[in-house]
């Protein structure tokens, strides 16, 4: 989806219009089951302590939302959080009143290099416009310390296209997205809601008997969450 102004002014009015609640911290069902079973990929893949310990490590969470997962990792973790929403921010602060909240996009991180032992981007990706991509990237590698973790979550090609989404990825685009980095390990995770094509070639009662949440190969995923190490 070629990025124009008039399509980052409606994408930014779709991000702020969903802050109207802290909509993360109101999922029931199938999304909460679909949240949990990320946020323990993301964890298991971001390498964080499973108790706290005397130093807990400097976790960055870009584009935090309204801290759902920084309440999480900040268990474990000591929690900053930037976004680019002042509503999402309000809620964060709110419900994570530990945590670190700052507002700002990801292209420009105002921390020094080497400052956090882990970076998360969850289901932020896909919300940047081509041309800023990789400076996202490269700031999230620069303000993470050498032999730091890095996680990207976001969906694949495979998953139906949203028009807050500039772009869906390739398992191939998703692994260069960690280019530099050593030890990458990439997991497949199937959400409630399918794609059409999916959902053809399925049996009925599959359909409406089984729970579809669940890890899978990346290539096979609706969703990818992938993590490595700064070299």
């Amino acid at each position: 989806m070629p990025a124009t102004p008039q399509l980052a002014t409606m994408q930014a009015w779709l991000q702020e219009r969903q802050y109207a609640t802290p909509y993360h911290w109101e999922q029931t069902g199938n999304d909460e089951i679909e949240y949990r079973l990320r946020s323990e990929i993301v964890l298991d893949l971001a390498r964080l302590p499973s108790s706290p310990a005397a130093m807990p490590p400097r976790l960055l969470d870009i584009g935090c939302g309204d801290a759902r997962f920084a309440a999480d990792a900040g268990r474990v973790a000591r929690v900053v959080g930037v976004d680019v929403s002042h509503r999402a921010l309000s809620f964060a602060r709110g419900f994570v009143p530990a945590g670190a909240f700052l507002a700002g996009g990801g292209e420009a991180l105002p921390f020094a290099s080497n400052a956090f032992d882990v970076v998360t981007l969850l289901d932020v990706i896909e919300h940047i416009p081509d041309a800023n991509e990789p400076h996202v990237v490269a700031e999230a590698l620069r303000v993470l310390k050498p032999g730091g973790r890095i996680v990207i979550s976001t969906n694949t090609d495979r998953s139906a296209r949203e028009l807050k989404h500039y772009r869906h990825y390739s398992i191939a685009r998703f692994r260069r997205l960690f280019d530099g980095c050593a030890d990458l390990a990439v997991v497949g995770l199937i959400p409630y809601f399918p794609t059409l094509r999916f959902w053809m070639q399925v049996p009925v009662a599959s359909r409406l008997l089984r729970s579809r949440i669940r890890r899978c190969p990346a290539e096979r995923g609706h969703v990818v969450i992938g993590g490595a190490t700064k070299a």
